[in-house]
């Protein structure tokens, strides 16, 4: 080995983890591994700027699921770190009570991860993927639209009512 202090570090690893341990856990790092790049002395990983809590998607990316259920986990999982599945910590509590779930004693979304996606993991199949298909528990509905239209109603509506009002009541012709 080129580094003779890696080496020495390594060997001490090996003797108390034994070596198929430490081969393991290397391999299982060189795939998990990904550059990031030092930008300045301020540079941070992202394990430490989130105080080493897993994100959904690594969570259920560590879970044992079964190969059928795991798909629609996962993309529940992103949804969640994307905030368009339970956004809000209100969304979580009324989750947990329409499925009988116990509630999180800390009032955080990344502390509800495991509990939740615990309980996902064992839900029927169908459950799950309907779930995703409803978009359901994505939190407050993009109202913008149905705002705009009904005002635009409205106003014609109400303009329509008083032009009506205005003109005079047809008198009918008498013979």
């Amino acid at each position: 080995m080129k580094n003779k202090r890696l080496a020495d570090e390594l060997r001490r690893l090996v003797g108390r983890h034994g070596f198929e341990a430490v081969d393991l856990e290397l391999r299982l790092l060189e795939t998990k591994q990904q550059p990031t790049p030092n930008v300045g002395r301020g540079a941070q990983t992202v394990r430490k700027r989130r105080n080493g809590r897993l994100k959904a998607p690594e969570y259920v990316e560590k879970m044992d699921i079964d190969a059928e259920r795991r798909p629609a986990v996962s993309a529940l999982a992103e949804r969640f770190e994307a905030k368009s599945f339970l956004p809000r910590c209100a969304d979580i509590s009324n989750f947990c009570a329409i499925y009988d779930i116990d509630e999180p004693a800390s009032k955080s979304r990344a502390a509800a991860i495991p509990r939740l996606f615990k309980h996902l993991a064992t839900m029927d199949t169908k459950e799950i993927k309907d779930l995703l298909a409803d978009s359901a528990f994505a939190g407050p509905s993009q109202l913008a639209p149905l705002a705009d239209a009904i005002r635009r109603h409205g106003r014609g509506a109400r303009s329509t009512r008083t032009k009506d009002a205005r003109l005079p009541a047809k008198q009918p012709i008498s013979p």
